[in-house]
C-alpha cells in the first residue's frame, strides 16, 4: 500500500524548514534555508513554494503529489480560522489567511496550521520524548523567546482557540500595583534575556565578568547565550550566576504549570537547552523540586527534547496526517 505524501513546514523568524513524509515519525526529504526577516512575508511565501518544489523534485515527484500540508508557525495563530495573527520577526503576517493560501498553492483541502511550539509538543508526544503515552505533556522551547505547548492524550490543547500553555508570559516577579516593573519567564530565562543580562554585567564591570568580555574581545554584539554557557563551563562566576538565575526563573514557571495541570512529563527544547545537563537541566530540576506543590513531587519528570532541530517538521507532518484523515472522513 502506497503511503500518502505529506508536506510539513516550519516558518520561523530566521529559519525555514520544509519536509516530506507520511506523518509516522520519519522524514523522507528535508530542506533548511535561512530567511531574511526584512524581506517580509510575501517573499517568504515564495521561498516556501521554492523549497517545497525542491524537496519534491529530490523525491522524484512534483508539488501535485502532496496530499496534505501541516505548518508550524512562529507566532500566534487562530487555528480554527486558519489565519496567522502576527509575527514578531517578519512583517506581513498580520491576519493572513495562511490555510487558504496553502489550499490554493498545493491544491488540497487538507491543511492544518498551529503555533510552532504546539507543533513541536505534538511531535515529542507522538514520536519523541513523550512517546508511549506520557500525558499531560508540556513542551517548552527556550530560544530567543520561551514558548510552550500542552499535549493532552496526543492532541494539542488550544484553550479557547487562540492557544494555551504560554509559559513564557507567566510572571515570576509580579509588577507593582501601577503595572511597573516585574519580570516574566521569557524576560528571565530566554536566550535574549540571558544575553541582555550578560551585556549589562560587562558594561557595569560586574565582578567575574572578565572571562565573558575576553571571549568576545570586548564586542558586546558578539555576546549570546552560547558564549555565556561557554564561560560558565570555564568556571566564570558571573556566567554561572546568570545561568542559575535563568534556571531558577524557568523552574518557577514550570512549578506553576505542574501545580495547575498535574503534568506527567516536561520536555525542554530550543537552543538554550543545548547548554546541557550540568548547567541547565540539573539546576532546573533541583529548583523545581523545591517550588512545586509538595503533593505532586515524584509524579512527573523533566527531560530533553528527543527530536532536535527537526522537531517542528515532525509535528507539522503529524498535523498534515490528521488533516488528511479528517478531510477524508468528512468527504465520506
Amino acid at each position: 500500500m502506497v503511503k500518502p505524501l505529506l508536506l510539513g513546514v516550519e516558518i520561523g523568524g530566521t529559519k525555514l524548514q520544509v519536509g516530506l513524509g507520511h506523518g509516522d515519525g520519519a522524514i523522507v526529504r528535508l530542506r533548511r534555508a535561512p530567511i531574511d526577516p526584512a524581506a517580509g512575508a510575501a517573499v517568504l511565501r515564495e521561498q516556501i513554494l521554492e523549497e517545497a518544489d525542491r524537496a519534491c523534485w529530490a523525491h522524484g515527484v512534483t508539488r501535485e503529489a502532496i496530499e496534505a500540508v501541516g505548518i508550524g508557525f512562529g507566532g500566534p495563530i487562530d487555528a480554527e480560522e486558519g489565519i496567522t495573527i502576527t509575527s514578531h520577526h517578519v512583517s506581513g503576517w498580520d491576519r493572513f489567511p495562511l490555510r487558504d493560501w496553502c489550499r490554493s498553492q498545493f491544491r488540497t483541502e487538507a491543511v492544518a496550521i498551529e503555533n510552532d511550539a504546539d507543533t513541536a509538543g505534538l511531535a515529542e508526544s507522538r514520536f519523541g520524548a513523550g512517546k508511549g503515552g506520557a500525558t499531560p505533556l508540556l513542551y517548552v522551547t527556550i530560544g530567543s523567546g520561551v514558548g510552550g505547548g500542552l499535549i493532552l492524550d496526543g492532541r494539542i490543547h488550544r484553550g479557547t482557540g487562540l492557544g494555551a500553555a504560554e509559559i513564557g508570559h507567566l510572571w515570576v516577579i509580579p509588577p507593582d500595583a501601577d503595572g511597573r516593573g516585574g519580570r516574566t519567564v521569557e524576560q528571565s530565562a530566554s536566550g535574549w534575556s540571558i544575553t541582555r543580562f550578560a551585556r549589562e554585567a560587562i558594561s557595569s564591570g560586574a565582578p567575574g565578568s572578565e572571562t565573558l568580555a575576553d571571549l568576545v574581545d570586548g564586542d558586546l554584539e558578539q555576546l549570546n547565550a552560547e558564549v555565556v554557557a561557554l564561560a560558565a563551563g570555564l568556571g566564570d562566576a558571573c556566567s554561572l550566576a546568570l545561568l542559575d538565575q535563568a534556571a531558577h526563573a524557568l523552574a518557577a514557571g514550570l512549578a506553576h504549570a505542574v501545580t495547575l495541570l498535574g503534568l506527567r512529563r516536561i520536555v525542554l527544547g530550543g537552543g538554550v537547552s543545548l547548554i546541557g545537563e550540568d548547567l541547565w537541566f540539573a539546576p532546573i530540576r533541583r529548583r523545581l523540586e523545591q517550588l512545586v506543590f509538595p503533593g505532586f513531587r515524584g509524579s512527573f519528570d523533566l527531560v530533553s527534547s528527543a527530536l532536535g532541530e527537526s522537531v517542528v517538521i515532525h509535528g507539522a507532518l503529524a498535523l498534515a496526517r490528521d488533516a488528511r484523515a479528517a478531510h477524508r472522513q468528512g468527504s465520506a
